[in-house]
């Protein structure tokens, strides 16, 4: 597959540029939840005039590095120097962060930095209404003298709690059962090239029966599990059972250039699993990284064998 002749620019573009680049489609097939706000938590809606303050921002290419920025909003008419940065929460804490050059910060600028994504320490259910309050986060800069300003964070946006939850999420969930792609590989569907494979749970700390009730598609993929209607669950885990594995195939899904070149996040599949007769919670199930561009590649030829390419011309 790796050496399969790559038929259109726009396709060209994504096998590389998006092995970097995946921000935060919508897929569908995934319902939305509602966020609970924690009791008497009262976060600041507006950033405040005349100070210094941070605010947590998370931007389409951030996901697939693994960040977040930190956005020092200085609305006072001091300038100070940023050589480090650090988000500091009881929920969530990164790794400082060194600046190649440190910077200036004047009265009035507003400056994004980026920091890792950090594994959430996630206490009581995971959830917002759980969480420690976020009143006590601060981001902590340090100039070149070794000075350490304490920023206050002010977070409209609930950027700290969603990331917080998707974490908690994601850990509850992978400390009960793996859920995971293999085999993928290239594969035939009616004469035209696909990827082939198997979706597999693996219990680890789960009790009970472990359903994977859907899977969401992506704008190249159409997730098409070869045992089930639609409509029907994709994969269960029994209650006596360690291990199961169904087949899948990737389908091409939309093939016009101007779906392609907006798409960000093409291997996102989101599954929604369900634990006994508990709520569904959605999970992200990933393929390898270095499978992404390899199964785009055969998407991007089973579009053009199919007749669903519209070239245009230069002139």
């Amino acid at each position: 597959m790796v050496g399969r002749r790559l038929t259109r620019p726009v396709a060209a573009a994504l096998a590389v540029a998006l092995l970097a680049a995946c921000g935060d489609d919508s897929p569908r097939g995934t319902p939305a939840t509602t966020a609970v706000e924690p009791p008497g938590w009262q976060p600041k809606d507006t950033i405040p005039d005349g100070e210094l303050v941070a605010v947590p921002i998370q931007n389409r290419p951030d996901p697939a590095k693994g960040q977040f920025q930190v956005k020092l909003v200085n609305g006072t008419r001091e300038q100070f120097n940023v050589s480090t940065v650090q988000f500091v929460w009881a929920g969530l804490t990164t790794d400082v962060v060194e600046r190649d050059r440190p910077g200036v910060v004047v009265g009035g600028q507003r400056v994004d930095y980026p920091v890792p994504l950090p594994a959430a320490t996630c206490v009581g259910d995971g959830t917002r209404a759980t969480m420690p309050s976020l009143d006590t986060a601060r981001v902590l800069v340090t100039d070149e003298a070794g000075s350490v300003r304490e920023v206050p964070v002010v977070d409209p946006d609930r950027v700290i709690p969603r990331l917080y939850e998707e974490d908690c999420r994601r850990q509850f969930v992978e400390a009960h059962v793996t859920i995971e792609w293999v085999g993928l590989r290239e594969g035939q569907f009616d004469g035209r090239p696909v990827t082939v494979g198997e979706l597999r749970l693996t219990r680890s700390e789960a009790a009970g029966e472990v359903t994977v009730e859907s899977i969401s598609d992506t704008i190249p993929f159409l997730v098409d599990p070869l045992d089930s209607a639609p409509g029907e669950v994709v994969a269960t885990l029994a209650a006596d059972a360690d291990a199961v594995s169904v087949p899948v195939q990737f389908l091409e899904g939309r093939c016009d250039p101007h779906a392609l070149a907006e798409i960000t996040q093409p291997t996102k599949f989101i599954a929604q699993v369900r634990f006994d007769d508990g709520e569904p919670m959605p999970y992200i199930v990933y393929p390898d990284r270095d499978l992404w561009a390899p199964m785009l590649l055969t998407a991007d030829q089973a579009c053009v064998e199919l007749g669903k390419v519209v070239f245009v011309g230069d002139g």
